[in-house]
């Protein structure tokens, strides 16, 4: 057979990064994603995998909580960047 029949074709409208959500635990989940995919595919797709309730999880990038309707390009984010997955918590008075 071969190879170059067997290499993947270029990815149309977008590059593909790998994405990295790291729990609190230290626990890692990959995701290799458009830089155009919406962050709450991303979110739910980890969520399903965890199975947790994608709303008591909070998803933060350099400190800063993800929006899930903005992208991996939105925030300028590079092959291998780390995402971190928090529980939400409520209250503190």
């Amino acid at each position: 057979m071969d190879q170059s029949a067997e290499t993947k074709p270029k990815v149309e409208g977008g590059s593909v990064i790998n994405l990295v959500v790291k729990d609190q635990a230290g626990t890692e989940v990959h995701f290799k994603v458009k830089s155009h995919t919406k962050f709450q595919k991303i979110m739910d797709a980890y969520a399903g995998k965890r199975s947790v309730d994608v709303s008591a999880i909070r998803f933060l990038y350099d400190g800063s909580r993800l929006d899930g309707s903005s992208t991996p390009g939105d925030q300028g984010m590079e092959d291998n960047d780390v995402i971190d997955c928090v529980l939400e918590q409520i209250g503190g008075h």
